[in-house]
Formats: structure tokens, sequence, C-alpha cells
């Protein structure tokens, strides 16, 4: 019975001994984890969390600034031609189309209606966009605004295009009527919607420019050039900025020496038009800072892939 009784107090007493060493293991288990786990990052203050949200704002805007400002170089030297020449041409859907591509310049020819309206068409008559056949200083705005292109847009008034657009563009405009009353027009509708800072405006007669010029000397202000005579003559006029010149071949002056002349005295050198790979690398190489296009997406492709190189080495005039 004795001999009973010490076997069961001695299992006892194992058993015992193995919980406490279990414990113990268990207890030595999660003391050499926790000491294997890192430490606990401190969690992140509100400041510092907002401080880290405005400097990653701050990088992206200045990551969006760097890529406008790029941006607008490359299309600087790209004048979308009547937004596209064309059946759209001088139409919202054909300046949206170049400003969708890129285009910060989009070009507008200005005539005027027998009451003094200016409206946006190539030519002095009617006739070639709409197949109405009258000038239209013979002609009344009620009239004009009744016409139709072939692809059936309205021939749109300068101010219509200006109350558009805003100073979300450049406006290169050429005098198609020169006469005094069309300037006194163009001036106060110029005055009127104050945008005389993104106006260039162009004019085949250097007389136009020179009159401009005294009430807005600060507008660039560009000769469309045809011919040899004409560059030489507007060469060392003050109030001429771009010279514009005609690019098919068989006028011989979109050359590399006119270019040159007209950086030497100050100018900005302009062809129009280019609307072939070809032609566009061309005047690239030879220095010409700006260009009309019919093909603006194609003028902007060359101009990052190629013209941002050939230029950084160049000294065009600013």
């Amino acid at each position: 019975m004795e001999k009973r009784r010490a076997n069961k107090k001695t299992l006892i007493t194992l058993i015992i001994i193995m919980l406490l060493l279990v414990v113990a293991a268990l207890a030595w288990i999660l003391h050499m984890g926790k000491a294997d786990k890192p430490a606990a990052k401190p969690e992140t203050t509100q400041d510092e969390q907002a401080a880290q949200e405005d400097e990653q704002k701050k990088a992206e805007e200045e990551a969006a600034l760097k890529k406008k400002t790029e941006d607008e170089k490359i299309a600087s030297h790209v004048y979308s031609h009547r937004g596209s020449a064309g059946p759209e041409e001088h139409s919202f859907k054909a300046y949206d189309a170049a400003i969708e591509a890129g285009s910060i310049n989009i070009e507008q020819d200005v005539v005027m209606s027998s009451d003094g309206v200016l409206y946006v068409s190539h030519d002095l008559n009617a006739v070639t966009m709409t197949g109405y056949n009258g000038m239209y200083e013979y002609i009344s705005s009620e009239t004009v605004d009744g016409l139709k292109t072939e692809a059936g847009n309205k021939i749109l008034r300068l101010s219509e295009v200006f109350d558009h657009y805003g100073k979300d563009v450049n406006y290169i405009i050429e005098l198609k009527d020169n006469s005094d009353k069309c300037l006194l027009a163009f001036e106060q509708l110029v005055d009127e919607s104050g945008l005389s800072d993104v106006i260039t405006v162009q004019s085949m007669k250097a007389e136009t420019l020179e009159i401009l010029d005294k009430k807005y000397p600060d507008m660039p202000k560009l000769f469309v050039c045809w011919n040899q005579g004409d560059f030489d003559y507007v060469l060392d006029k003050p109030y001429v900025d771009i010279i514009s010149v005609r690019a098919e071949v068989e006028t011989g002056i979109l050359t590399e020496s006119n270019c040159k002349a007209a950086h030497e005295a100050g100018k900005k050198f302009s062809a129009w038009t280019l609307d072939t790979e070809d032609s566009i690398k061309k005047a690239i190489d030879m220095g010409v800072d700006t260009y009309f296009t019919n093909d603006t997406p194609l003028a902007l492709e060359i101009e990052r892939e190629y013209g941002l190189k050939v230029r950084s080495g160049s000294n065009d005039a600013e």
C-alpha cells in the first residue's frame, strides 16, 4: 500500500516537472520570436503624411510643367495652315483637330464684309470656299452668315474664333484685305478681345505691318514674301519681325543664305507650306524658325523626334 502511494507521488512529481519544462520551453520560444522580429516602425503622423503628399504633388506638378514647356517649345515652330487646308479649312473642326494634335499656333485668313464684319476665309472671293461667286467686300454680313462650305461649315467670324479659344492658342492672322477700313475693324476687334498678346499678324504688304506696328509694337509681324526683291526690301525694316518665304522650288527664296541674312538682321525666317517629311527636315536643317503646314501631326512628330536634336545645337534667332 505504501509502495503504491510512493509511486503515485513520484508520478505526480514527474508530471509537474514536465509541465514546468513545457511552460519554460514555450516561454523561451516566445522570447526568441520577439528578439528576431524587427522593431515596429513608428506610425507616420498626420503631419508627416501630409508633407509626403505635398512633396509628391509638387514633383508631379514639376514634371507636368516640364512636359508642357517642352511641348510648347516643339509646337512653337509649327503654324497650322488654315487649321488644315482642304474641305474643312478655317472651321472649328479643323482648328480643334490641329490643337488636339498639339498645335498652339492656328492660322486665320481675314476678309471683311460690305458692312465691316471680319470673317475667316482664305480668298477675297467667297466662291472658293462656298461656291457663291462674290467678293466679300460687296457681300453683307447677313448673306455671309448664311453661306456654307463644301463640308457644310459656316464662314466663321473672327470674333467667333476669338470667343471660342480665348488665350488658349496663338492666332497667326493674315489680313487679306489691307484697306484702311479693314485695319480699323481689326484694331477695334483686337482691343475689344484683349488678345493682342497672343496674335501674330501677317500681310503681303509691308505698309500694313508698318501701320500696325505703331499701335501694336509688341505684336509679332510676319511679312508674306513671294520673291527675292521683296525679301531684300523688308530685310532692314524694323516693323517686320518674321519673313516667311514661299517654299516652292521655282521661287528660289527658301535658301540657307536668306535664312542666314534674316537671322543676321535679327529676324526670324519662316516658310510656307511644308507638308512632307523631307521638306520639313530640310527646313529644320537650314535653320528655319517657323513654317506653315497642312499636316500638323506630321510636323509635330518630326519636331519632337528630329527637330529637338537639330535645333538644340543651332543658333536660331530668338
